[in-house]
This record gives C-alpha cells, structure tokens and sequence, in this order.
C-alpha cells in the first residue's frame, strides 16, 4: 500500500497525467494550482504515462467491460428511491467515462508498480 503522505502527490500527477489529453495537461494542472514541473522532470511524467497506457491495453476490453457494469451498479444505486422511470442519459454517461477514466489509471498504475500481472489466459 502506498505511504500516502510521501507517495500520494506522485500517484496524483501521473493518474492526471494518464486522464487528460497530453495538450490540456499543462493548462489542467495551472487550472488545479498544481506546481509545474520542470521539462526533464515533465518529458519523463510524459513518457511513464505513455508506458502504463500501453501495458494497460492488452486488459483494457475486458476491464472496460468491467468498468461500464460498476458504472451501471453505481447509477442505479445513486438513484434508488427516485420516481422517475425514465433514464438520465447524461448521468449514465458522466458515470461511465469517471468508471472507465478510474479504472484505466488504477489498474495501470498497479501494472507498471508491479503490484498486478496480466497473466496467460490458457
């Protein structure tokens, strides 16, 4: 498990760096009062972020289709007790891309840590 005094702001970046588009990055992180790194330390971020994405494809079907029946548990728990029949299309897609978005970087960061293997499906 992660030191999260020491480990957290690190996890922070790079699963921010893994959620938004490498060309909104710089303006995402002045948006949220990050500090910027500097262009070494910013070229390798970008890099590992590339990596962890790529290790993470060989999963990614299956853990996406994981990901949308956790998106479809959550939404139909947030609104039990509601009287409307009808589904909220928006809804259901913000809980998909934040189930899918969460999914993607949780697990490749596990990958790249060593922490989960992709093993031999055979």
């Amino acid at each position: 498990m992660p030191d999260i005094e020491t480990e957290a702001p690190a996890i922070f970046r790079g699963m921010l760096r893994d959620v938004v588009a490498c060309s909104d990055y710089a303006e995402v992180c002045q948006l949220l009062g990050l500090v910027p790194a500097g262009p070494d330390v910013d070229e390798i971020e970008h890099y590992q972020s590339h990596m962890r994405i790529e290790e993470f494809l060989p999963v990614a079907a299956e853990a996406l289709s994981h990901a949308d029946v956790a998106a479809n548990v959550l939404y139909r728990l947030t609104r039990m007790g509601e009287c409307e029949e009808e589904a909220d299309e928006r809804a259901q897609a913000m809980f998909h891309f934040v189930t899918r978005t969460a999914c993607t970087a949780v697990i490749a960061h596990l990958l790249q840590k060593g922490i989960l293997e992709i093993g031999d499906e055979s």
